[in-house]
């Protein structure tokens, strides 16, 4: 896959970034620590990884990585209708900020960090994913800038990631309508709230709607803000008095896994017309409330789609902390993406390697996270980085000691 959109690196820089990809099952992250535990030379490593262009890792990033996606969504389609909808079959979107100071770095600007809960400076990466189940893969990931001609907002980058990934889903036959996509409010807007209902005449519908009439490409699902005013029955007022005035409405329906809820039809002069549904989230006493757009969800549906949401909060755990996102540091903008490529070419790898596991009974139930962590206790290491590497490790340096 590497070698169809890395044309003009050779084999030897193609195998670099495979073996700094794979440093995660030597305990290391970054190409330091990898240089000095097989030997590499430490300069040609650095030029090998940091010489990629930005342009093959936009290629890689912004296109490409829908092709691990893409067969095993085309299998999953021919499933049942209950197997698909216990898979959820979502497009989440949601951003991270690493953390960064160094001024050298690419796109260091200040951004809002949900972990940190507070602004600090950083780098700033968002991703479209697509959720499977339990599987997680990436579709689309691009570092957000703060500079340049033409900047765009998250919510008009997402919706350059939905149209791009509907015209790839399309070349191969799958139908828009059959995913879903997921978003808190920073990624909602109006030309998304456009793209969910396919730029048609909107038509409202009742909550009994039949199932398969779909009107708009996907239907999209976002979590809302207090200040949106929607109108009701003629009454016009914003979400926080809308949610305290509800809130005696909200009941436990069927599919609601018991959680009380309230659907209603609702008009917006900012989005038109949406589905608001009031709910109070398991664990907690205050009501939330979702956006819903396009296809009329019942209340059931809507609740079950966006519980596939916090997916993409753990896709970001899961590269931060097990595959060490943030201890690479190169110069540049192409030392930034290729932070963050070398990275996704790690989860593709370990991603690949669960799948196949999981044929087996004994590891149906491995995550990465265990696989990263046991795979150098029960596979010889050493033995694969020497029979695929071999080009790369000097024939003097002792291997096996430094591994063992």
């Amino acid at each position: 896959m590497l070698k169809a959109y890395f044309r003009t690196l050779s084999d030897k820089h193609l195998e670099t970034l495979l073996l700094i990809s794979m440093a995660m099952f030597l305990g290391t992250g970054n190409i330091y620590q990898v240089t000095q535990l097989l030997g590499l030379p430490k300069t040609t490593s650095y030029n090998r990884v940091k010489n990629v262009s930005v342009y093959s890792w936009r290629q890689l990033l912004q296109y490409r990585l829908d092709e691990v996606a893409i067969p095993l969504l085309l299998t999953r389609l021919n499933k049942s209708d209950a197997t698909k909808s216990r898979d959820g079959l979502i497009l989440a979107v949601d951003d991270t900020v690493i953390a960064r100071i160094a001024t050298e770095l690419g796109y260091i600007w200040t951004w809002w960090s949900g972990q940190l809960k507070r602004v600090t400076e950083g780098q700033n990466v968002m991703a479209l994913i697509l959720v499977i189940g339990d599987i997680i893969l990436p579709l689309d990931v691009r570092i957000v800038s703060k500079q340049g001609q033409g900047l765009k907002s998250k919510p008009a980058i997402y919706k350059e990631m939905l149209e791009a990934a509907q015209a790839r889903l399309a070349a191969v036959g799958i139908d828009f309508n059959d995913l879903k996509t997921t978003g808190d409010a920073a990624y909602f807007s109006h030309g998304i709230a456009g793209l969910c209902r396919g730029n048609q005449p909107d038509e409202t519908v009742t909550e009994n709607a039949k199932a398969d009439d779909h009107t708009s490409p996907i239907t999209g699902i976002f979590g809302g803000k207090d200040n949106y005013v929607f109108e009701l029955d003629g009454k016009r007022q914003k979400a926080k008095q809308w949610r305290k005035e509800l809130q005696d409405q909200l009941k436990v329906g069927w599919g609601t896994n018991n959680q009380p809820g309230y659907r209603t039809e609702a008009e917006s002069e900012k989005f038109g017309p949406v589905i608001l549904l009031f709910y109070i989230p398991k664990g907690k006493r205050s009501v939330s409330y979702l956006l819903i757009v396009g296809r009329p969800l019942r209340s059931s549906e809507a609740l079950h789609a966006f519980a596939f949401h916090h997916r993409i909060e753990e896709f970001w755990k899961l590269l931060k902390g097990t595959l060490d996102l943030g201890d690479m540091r190169l110069r540049g903008r192409e030392g930034a993406h290729a932070c963050v490529g070398v990275k996704m070419i790690g989860y593709l790898i370990v991603n690949m390697m669960k799948q196949n596991l999981r044929k087996l009974n004994r590891f149906r139930n491995v995550t990465i996270n265990q696989l990263i962590n046991l795979c150098p206790q029960f596979v010889d290491m050493r033995q694969i980085f020497k029979e695929h590497f071999h080009d790369l490790i000097p024939d003097n340096y002792n291997l096996d000691k430094a591994l063992a």
